[in-house]
This record gives C-alpha cells, sequence and structure tokens, in this order.
C-alpha cells in the first residue's frame, strides 16, 4: 500500500501530525473491530485496510523493508509479506469468526415479522409488533459503572488502551477493544445492567403497512433497533401473508377458482362471488369451459396512489359429478347418444390431430 492510499483510507490531508495520524486510526479500529461486527466480511475488509494504513504511514520505511526482504523476487516478498499480515490477522479475527448467541451480538439491526391477511393489504394499515431492544442503562447512561466508582486499568489490555500482536518481523497495535482504547475499566459495576451498560427493554411498536405490500417486503424504521455503542440500529419487519382460504395472490390481481356444474357450465348460470369488498353477480354464459377466466375490473389490490390497481379473477373449473343415482346415469347416457361432434368442438378438433399423426 503506498502513501497517497493510506492517508486516504484513514481520512487525513497530507503529512499528518502523530495525534492526527493516531486519533483517525483509533476512531476506525475500533468502529471497524472484529469484536463489534462478527461475521460481517466488509468491516472485516475495513479494518484490515485501516490496520495496514496505520502501518504505512507510521513508518514508510520500515513497511518498505518488511514488504521487500533482500534477495527475494517481487513476487516472492509480495507472498511472503501478505502472509505474514494474514497470520496476525488471523489472531485478531480468530474469536469474532467462532458462533456468538444473541446477548453477545454487536448487530445493531433489530428484526421481526408481521402477518398480515389480504383483507388489510387492500388499504393501508397498522400492526403491532412486540420487540426486545438493547438500549443503554438508564441507571448508569451507558457507563457501565455506579456513579462516582473509581476506574482501574482495563483488564484485557492491562491499561495500555492497545493490543499489540507480533508475527514474526511484523509487530502491529489494534485499540482495545473491551476499555473503547482507554485502558480504564470501572472498578464499580453497575447494578442495574451488571457492568455492560446495556439492558433489556420490551415495547409494542406500531408498524404502518401500505396498501398491497408484497409477500416478503421488509420495512424499516430508523433508530428503533438496538442502541449498543453509537446510533441506535434500524427495526426491519419482514411482511408474511396469510394463506386465504378462498383467494389468492397474483401480483395485484386477486384470483378466485369457481367451481360450477357440468350444466351449469352447458346452460349458462348466474353465480354469486365472493370479493374482497363484498359479493358481486357475475354471468357464466352456456357453453363456458372448464378454465375460462372472468375478470372484474378493480376488484384486487390497489398499491399507494391507486396506480396499477389490480382486478379479480374468476376462473371456472367445471367439476364433474360423483356418485351418481340410476336415474342420472340414464340421462347422462341419453345426452351421450344423442350428442355430435358440433357439440364439442375441442374433442373434434383432437380427434382430427391425431388422425393425421396416425396416417
Amino acid at each position: 500500500m503506498n502513501v497517497a492510499d493510506a492517508l486516504k483510507i484513514l481520512g487525513l490531508d497530507k503529512n499528518p501530525s502523530a495525534s492526527q495520524l493516531k486519533s483517525a486510526y483509533k476512531k476506525l479500529a475500533l468502529e471497524f473491530h472484529p469484536d463489534r461486527n462478527p461475521g460481517d466480511p466488509e468491516a472485516e475488509k475495513r479494518f484490515k485496510q485501516v490496520v495496514i494504513a496505520h502501518e504505512t504511514l507510521q513508518n514508510p520505511k520500515r513497511s518498505a523493508v518488511r514488504a521487500t526482504p533482500r534477495g527475494r523476487s517481487s513476487a516472492r516478498r509480495k507472498g511472503e509479506y501478505e502472509e505474514l499480515w494474514e497470520d496476525i490477522f488471523s489472531h485478531i479475527f480468530k474469536n469474532a469468526r467462532e458462533p456468538a448467541d444473541e446477548k453477545k451480538s454487536t448487530s445493531r439491526d433489530l428484526h421481526a415479522q408481521v402477518e398480515v391477511t389480504l383483507e388489510e393489504l387492500t388499504r393501508d394499515s397498522e400492526k403491532d409488533v412486540a420487540v426486545s431492544r438493547r438500549v443503554r442503562c438508564a441507571s448508569c447512561g451507558g457507563r457501565g459503572a455506579e456513579a462516582g466508582a473509581r476506574r482501574s486499568a482495563c483488564p484485557a489490555c492491562k491499561g495500555a488502551g492497545e493490543v499489540r500482536y507480533r508475527q514474526g518481523l511484523a509487530e502491529l497495535w489494534v485499540p482495545c477493544s473491551a476499555c473503547d482504547g482507554s485502558g480504564e475499566h470501572t472498578g464499580l459495576a453497575c447494578r442495574v445492567c451488571g457492568g455492560e451498560g446495556i439492558t433489556r427493554k420490551r415495547e409494542n411498536l406500531r408498524v404502518a403497512i401500505p396498501a398491497a405490500t408484497r409477500e416478503g417486503a421488509q420495512i424499516r424504521i430508523k433508530g428503533m433497533g438496538h442502541e449498543d455503542a453509537g446510533e441506535a440500529g434500524d427495526l426491519i419487519v419482514t411482511v408474511r401473508a396469510k394463506a386465504h382460504p378462498v383467494f389468492r395472490r397474483e401480483g395485484n390481481d386477486v384470483v378466485l377458482d369457481l367451481p360450477v356444474s357440468f350444466s351449469q357450465a352447458a346452460l349458462g348460470h348466474e353465480a354469486l362471488v365472493p370479493t374482497l369488498k363484498g359479493a358481486q353477480k357475475i354471468k357464466i354464459p352456456a357453453g363456458t369451459q372448464s378454465g375460462r377466466e372472468f375478470r372484474l375490473k378493480g376488484e384486487g389490490l390497489s398499491p399507494a396512489g391507486g396506480r396499477n390497481t389490480g382486478d379479480l379473477r374468476v376462473r371456472v373449473i367445471v367439476e364433474t359429478p360423483t356418485k351418481l343415482g340410476e336415474r342420472q346415469r340414464e340421462i347422462l347416457d341419453e345426452l351421450q347418444r344423442i350428442s355430435s361432434p358440433s357439440n364439442h368442438p375441442r374433442t373434434r378438433t383432437f380427434l382430427e390431430k391425431m388422425k393425421s399423426l396416425l396416417e
């Protein structure tokens, strides 16, 4: 890494002072520290860049010597130098890569789900979501210490405020995440939070669900996630659609399968069908085939603004009768005898195609 790139990564101007370099490094190293961002590959990448940028600016000549040992080819030197850094980073990230339970997680975003009915999606609505958030302890203000408690040396870094790592020729220091680089530790822990500075708060939040929200959509509520260190995260609510006993959704359209009898489809029929707003009558013309759809315009879902409003699609399913009585069989046998190809145009077309294929 060259000096220009290192300055850009740390957000510094040319020729920064030692205090400016240390301050910028400490701030960014703590922000992207693996203890605070477990399992986050982007944070891991940024942390590595920040560390190497600091080493480059702290002593460019030493970094150059480390990167180019005598008597080695450039390709060989580069590979060995990268391996050296990876050995050091492997120690730093070892614990962060291990699975952590929910209590130890430092992710500030909070996730929840809400279930809505198809009827609720016909309009803008609100749903209650019960959440349990990590918030700064009100008793100690997030300090983790009782008021007036004395502070002692941090046991993690022994008061240094930093943890040093060495691997061969390479050596670096990383701000201690246990004390935020202060080197101090509170001797008397807060009785409410046990010294963690964080407590649990259970809340019922009202979440606005826009009309026609799609299954799996995520609604983000700023600042209502976990507080932990720094700014509060967001509450991310995933919308789940409850299965409807009659309708199913396809885009903004609502589909209804309407069973009709053989005689109703053949002779014509007036059916009373449900909609999301009430019942309506539709006419089934004589000779309707199974699978034919009838549209009721505007009876589907309507997103905000009223554009792309869906329809109710009524799909006719002709039902074949079962468990026939003797008289019913006689009537159907008679119907079969007097039927002609003109009564069954699809059957006639199919038989003609079959005949051409068998010739």
